[in-house]
């Protein structure tokens, strides 16, 4: 039980000075983390071949996760250290205007935090007064002990007050602590998103809610009301929420979604190791026929969730820790096929959610800095548990459009924002996906604009593939695509009809098309802007306006192939040498 002493004598300022030293070790470790992944891991991977590198390598790996892990960590108690402080400074408020209220109608407070008071001068049988002061002797209907009950209630109010948070505050900071080892598992990464929920509940309402539905101006002036402190107490508490604000700068976002990343992925693999065995069996006896067993169905639909989440969360993994290679991916290179150049940047995660068919957002580079930045979108089958080939399509268009002359400063965005289709027939050929697709990918471009750096130039693209196009099209049709230029690639249709309706300059849409793609002629029907009973045009159709491109490659999901015309005019439009771009 808190007393009456220790409440009057409490300094809430000193939990805040504490919480400020723990928001400067979480800050260091995020620092030194970003430090061993962007410099020092980059420059080995990128430079250096062996087995010693390939052993260091592994340590500053295991080194750089352990930052992580004490950032999350600090951060979660320099938010409790400031909750505590915010309902002790409430408690002794209390406190203090009960105190003074009772030292104002004569009474004294004593050390314990009893309350005395005179007896009253009875005047008329039945009534009691106090002295007003003013000469007069008013009639009073609470006697002067009533009155004296009612300041030690207060009294008693904020001791408990300060009790219940003393109580609750100290069970959540003593699981705030983790085993001294040399690595962090996907148990502490569990334990870690535990430790989340504790707090948050017990800070309760200390933290305003994180905006919803909000404009990314509007976030990014809501994050711009807080103080650094508070930001990181936002990134702590609700990472998720915070690493989805368009609008927020790339940096933040990418520091919320990475603790998002790996709680989830810690929570699948442990699922997914702990997922009970194979029901039998598979196929049960219904009437005359065999069909499969409900049990076995809901056990497998489990696993192949689990499983395809943790190719997506392994695949974004895989590029974080390609970061400064200068052939990140060399099985999927032509053959003979060598790139050039700088190793691949900082990859920045800016929406990660494993849940469903899973979204995904990662950026090489910084958009928030880059000269020139490129929003790739992809189509029908897009899923987190399929984000690997987009990533390497992503990779490829850096490279190709960092290598073009002036050494320009360039970022590509893999999109998958979106629900999107999971079949041909019959989610492809519906336009509802994208219509639904569209003020989210609005949004994001943007939230792009909003958190650019001023000093930068401020160039985007959009590159939209297959029923991506459509998406990218939906998103113009229903508001404003706010892009510089956008380049279609094996487009079914747009929804609109006309280059002009795409929101971008005269000139700057761009399209690309394979001989043996067939996706234009037959997704035409059913996304191709209706002009009569039986045109459906698309971007390939010289009504459209469209500039088309060169294309040397083939199929449907080829025109990112690492050396080849169709990549090299993508670069060209990415980086503004639009004179250069090879057309039809």
């Amino acid at each position: 039980m808190v007393t009456f002493a220790q409440l009057k004598a409490v300094e809430p300022a000193q939990f805040e000075q504490a919480a400020d030293g723990w928001h400067k070790v979480s800050s260091s470790a995020s620092a030194a983390k970003d430090r061993l992944d962007n410099e020092i891991n980059a420059k080995l991977r990128g430079g250096l071949k062996g087995q010693g590198v390939g052993a260091a390598l592994g340590r500053l790996e295991r080194l750089s996760g352990n930052f992580h892990y004490m950032q999350v960590e600090c951060a979660l108690i320099l938010t409790a250290l400031n909750g505590l402080a915010a309902e002790l400074r409430a408690a002794k408020k209390k406190l203090d205007n009960a105190v003074q209220d009772a030292r104002d109608a004569g009474m004294t407070v004593k050390e314990d935090g009893s309350v005395e008071y005179k007896p009253p001068l009875v005047l008329l049988p039945g009534q009691e007064y106090e002295p007003s002061g003013n000469g007069r002797t008013p009639y009073v209907t609470t006697t002067p002990k009533q009155q004296a009950q009612g300041f030690a209630d207060r009294i008693g109010d904020a001791l408990k007050d300060a009790t219940e948070a003393d109580g609750k505050y100290a069970r959540t900071l003593g699981k705030l602590i983790t085993v001294a080892d040399l690595s962090v598992t996907k148990d502490d990464w569990i334990d870690a998103d535990k430790d989340r929920g504790a707090v948050e509940k017990t800070v309760g309402d200390y933290l305003r809610d994180v905006p919803k539905d909000k404009s990314p101006k509007d976030n990014a002036a809501w994050w711009k009301s807080l103080s650094k402190e508070e930001q990181a107490e936002y990134i702590s508490l609700f990472p998720a929420s915070v690493g989805k604000l368009d609008g927020l700068p790339a940096e933040d976002r990418d520091e919320a979604n990475r603790v998002v990343f790996s709680e989830q992925r810690a929570k699948y693999q442990t699922e997914l190791a702990n997922l009970p065995p194979e029901p039998k069996p598979k196929y049960i006896l219904a009437g005359r026929s065999m069909v499969l067993n409900p049990e076995w169905s809901r056990w497998n639909g489990k696993r192949e969730h689990l499983k395809s989440s943790l190719d997506g969360l392994n695949a974004i993994q895989e590029r974080f820790d390609v970061t400064g290679k200068v052939d990140p991916y060399p099985s999927k290179r032509p053959s003979g096929y060598k790139p050039t150049g700088d190793g691949l940047p900082p990859a920045y995660l800016l929406d990660i959610d494993p849940e469903n068919n899973g979204r995904a957002i990662i950026a090489n580079g910084n958009p928030d800095t880059a000269d020139h930045t490129a929003v790739m979108v992809d189509g029908t089958k897009s899923k987190l548990g399929a984000i690997r080939t987009p990533i390497v399509r992503g990779t490829n268009l850096w490279q190709a459009a960092s290598a073009m002359p002036g050494e320009p400063n360039v970022s590509t965005i893999t999109w998958q924002g979106y629900d999107a289709p999971q079949n041909l027939f019959p989610e492809g050929m519906l336009n509802r996906y994208a219509d639904r697709a569209a003020g989210d990918f609005s949004d994001f471009l943007s939230g792009l604009h909003t958190s650019h750096n001023p000093s930068a130039n401020d160039h985007l693209s959009v590159q939209a593939h297959s029923y991506g196009s459509v998406v990218a099209g939906s998103a113009a049709r229903q508001g404003t695509l706010e892009a510089d230029d956008v380049m279609f690639s094996g487009s079914p249709g747009v929804q609109v009809g006309r280059a002009e309706d795409m929101d971008v300059p005269s000139g700057h849409v761009w399209n690309q098309k394979a001989k043996d793609d067939p996706v234009p002629r037959l997704g035409a029907p059913s996304h191709g802007h209706h002009e009569g009973l039986t045109q459906f045009i698309t971007p390939h159709d010289p009504i459209f306006g469209a500039k088309q491109m060169s294309t040397d490659t083939r199929g449907h999901g080829n025109y990112w192939v690492a050396g080849s015309e169709s990549l090299e005019n993508q670069a060209r439009v990415v980086v503004g040498r639009y004179d250069e771009v090879q057309l039809k």
